[in-house]
């Protein structure tokens, strides 16, 4: 017997980069918060994450970002970062770059944190976010830029 196999086809069109590492990063935090692994037992993660799933207002905080892709893309995501990075031909000053932006975008990050968690200035780390999109770009050509 021939089983009919599935196969997923990842559409890189539907986002931009900025647009799926933001979608990665709600969507790790919504695996966290299912999770519930709090150290003290409560799962106040899986409460909230509950209480959020439910509510259908529409938000405009820009702290919210409500995770529209499905474990599948998130997977695909978290392959091209990991493969960015266990890369011989980039330079390390371009993964320093490329990081950046990623966690710029997964972490929703603004530049005054960023500013204090990697003891760098506004302007450098302003410049390295910016090269590190255009390098992911050029590193990937399934991606495009805003």
């Amino acid at each position: 017997m021939n089983a009919a196999v599935k196969t997923q086809v990842m559409d890189w069109a539907k986002y931009t980069i900025d647009g799926w590492l933001e979608q990665f990063g709600a969507w790790c935090e919504t695996v966290r918060m299912k999770g519930g692994d709090l150290p003290d037992g409560l799962h106040v993660n899986q409460i909230y994450w509950l209480i959020r799933e439910a509510d259908k207002t529409p938000r405009n905080s820009k702290c919210y970002i409500k995770c529209e892709i499905n474990d599948f893309e998130a997977e695909q995501v978290r392959k091209l970062i990991v493969d960015f990075n266990k890369s011989s031909s980039v330079c390390a000053s371009a993964k320093v770059a490329v990081q950046l932006f990623i966690e710029k975008n997964v972490r929703g990050m603004s530049l005054s944190q960023m500013e204090r968690e990697f003891t760098l200035s506004r302007s450098s780390i302003n410049n390295m976010v910016f090269a590190g999109s255009y390098y992911l770009a050029g590193h990937d050509k399934r991606l495009r830029l805003k």
